[in-house]
């Protein structure tokens, strides 16, 4: 204020004097603040918006974009909470999404929330189908079975003859991220197995009363698939030996036509849905870390409380060589 009738804002060359009574003046730009924005506020608010590296918000959602257009995500197992983050998968427009599970619709399946009208079909199948109801662009292949089953004389290919919806993708080709749903455990060698074709890869356990999420496995960053065997081996010496025989019993039990479905599965199987849905696009996207990079996430399937268990690389794992190489 200059004076009893003239308000002074900014300086400079962009000096503006406002005549009047000052003290009403001053008193209708308080309640609008934004009409005194002086640059140096306009500046400060203009870096707010730029990521930490500098880039500003447009650039930020191009380099988004052809991340998700680039990325390719493997689902591996796909029971009632696997087939709903496929179709939320669906909404981020990724370059490739692929399916495996050859386990046909069940009534099992029908009680956990697939549709009546998947009968017939594979789980791969139906959830393919659900996603390209959701969208006819998206790119969703039904991937062939895992090739650590198949003999080495009978590992199938794909049919180039076939039309592109019944192609199935080739049984090695490298993904970015694999997620492997499994009842009880999931064995070591399969983890391996997953880390030798994909960047990243994250276990969903199904337990009797709750989920458990992650760690996210990377070979370059770590913790990695060593890393849990080391973990565990410490614990117990049996440790490999006891999940394996844990996965092949979870893979047993959920080929039981008539396997009892627990009430409240429906509803924690949309949470958990929603849980990995998160943590893939902050993995694809790569601008914030998942949670899952650094401890496995527990939901309870009675109360949907959820845990967190920290995870870190092994002090003996080769991980580690890898990530101080990098740096």
């Amino acid at each position: 204020m200059l004076d009893a009738h003239t308000v002074q804002l900014r300086a400079g060359d962009q000096t503006v004097r406002i005549i009047g009574p000052a003290q009403q003046t001053l008193r209708r730009l308080r309640e609008h603040p934004d009409s005194t924005t002086s640059p140096e506020a306009e500046a400060e608010s203009d870096a707010e918006d730029e990521t930490d590296d500098g880039a500003p918000p447009a650039d930020r959602a191009i380099r988004v974009r052809a991340r998700r257009q680039l990325a390719a995500v493997l689902l591996d197992g796909l029971p009632r909470p696997a087939a709903l983050l496929a179709e939320q998968l669906t909404d981020l427009h990724l370059g490739l999404l692929l399916l495996r599970d050859d386990h046909p619709v069940d009534r099992g399946d029908l009680a956990a929330g697939y549709p009546a009208a998947a009968v017939g079909l594979t789980r791969a199948a139906a959830v393919r189908r659900a996603c390209l109801r959701q969208n006819s662009e998206a790119a969703v292949v039904c991937a062939a079975p895992t090739p650590d089953a198949w003999p080495a004389d009978t590992v199938p290919t794909p049919d180039a003859a076939a039309p592109r919806h019944l192609q199935a993708a080739p049984p090695q080709e490298p993904v970015d991220i694999q997620v492997i749903f499994a009842q009880r455990a999931v064995a070591p060698a399969h983890l391996t197995a997953a880390a030798s074709r994909a960047q990243l890869v994250l276990p969903v356990v199904q337990h009797s009363a709750h989920w458990q999420i992650g760690p996210l496995l990377s070979r370059d960053h770590g913790p990695c698939p060593r890393c849990l065997l080391l973990h565990g081996t410490a614990v117990d010496p049996h440790f490999a030996a006891v999940q394996t025989a844990l996965a092949e019993q979870g893979a047993a039990q959920d080929q039981i036509t008539d396997r009892p479905v627990p009430s409240d599965e429906p509803q924690s199987a949309a949470v958990l849905a929603s849980l990995l849905a998160r943590e893939i696009q902050l993995a694809v996207d790569g601008e914030f870390t998942p949670q899952t990079a650094s401890r496995m996430i527990g939901l309870s399937l009675r109360t949907g409380e959820l845990s967190l268990v920290p995870v870190t690389p092994h002090s003996e794992c080769d991980c580690r060589l890898h990530t101080a190489t990098a740096r």
